[in-house]
């Protein structure tokens, strides 16, 4: 036996209103990202709400416009860096390995939802995301001082150049879709320590 429209549409809006608001932001923030995925940043809000199993209003009630949900989906990606680089600092013993896996990780995940680098350009003087940008920076920056002193790390390197492998294994998806690989493990080679002969 089919349901009315009505009745599913109902039964839609009960498991959204059941949501608390950290609920409804976090459900919002995750279909925006499988939306902009797909279909790229020129996604519509009401489709957008629509993934959402939401309202248009009530995503503009969390997100008053997309630059707003941008700059939320950006902060929040750096915020998950700065925390993986927390943990990778963090790590007992082998500080270049907990660097290796946290850029593995990082760029493996960057490969699926790429659209992230078109939108940090444009929300990028977003307070939001300068906050996170900071956040991100600082964290990196105490990784890459850890698998310094380890010995493992060139002496030279820096979150610049961890920002250009970001940027450079999502171009080489234009390339060929799987060359972020290969660009990943040539910036990795680059960036270890080498021995003087």
């Amino acid at each position: 036996m089919s349901i009315p429209a009505s009745s599913a549409e109902t039964g839609s809006e009960v498991r959204w209103a059941a949501l608390d608001a950290a609920g409804k932001r976090e459900r919002l923030l995750s279909a925006a990202s499988e939306v902009f995925a797909t279909e790229g940043l020129r996604a519509s809000m009401p489709a957008i709400a629509a993934a959402a199993g939401a309202g248009v209003a009530s995503l503009y009630r969390q997100f008053p416009s997309k630059q707003e949900l941008m700059a939320a989906l950006v902060a929040r990606r750096l915020d998950q860096i700065a925390e993986e680089a927390v943990a990778a600092a963090a790590s007992e013993g082998d500080r270049w390995g907990a660097l290796v896996a946290m850029l593995w990780k990082t760029v493996e995940r960057q490969s699926y939802d790429d659209f992230l680098g078109e939108a940090r350009v444009a929300v990028g003087s977003h307070r939001e995301v300068e906050r996170a940008t900071r956040r991100a920076t600082r964290s990196l920056e105490r990784l890459l001082a850890a698998a310094r002193e380890e010995g493992r790390l060139r002496a030279d390197a820096t979150t610049l150049d961890l920002r250009l492998l970001f940027a450079a294994t999502r171009a080489a998806k234009q390339v060929e879709p799987a060359a972020w690989r290969r660009v990943l493990e040539l910036f990795i080679d680059s960036l270890e320590r080498r021995e003087a002969p």
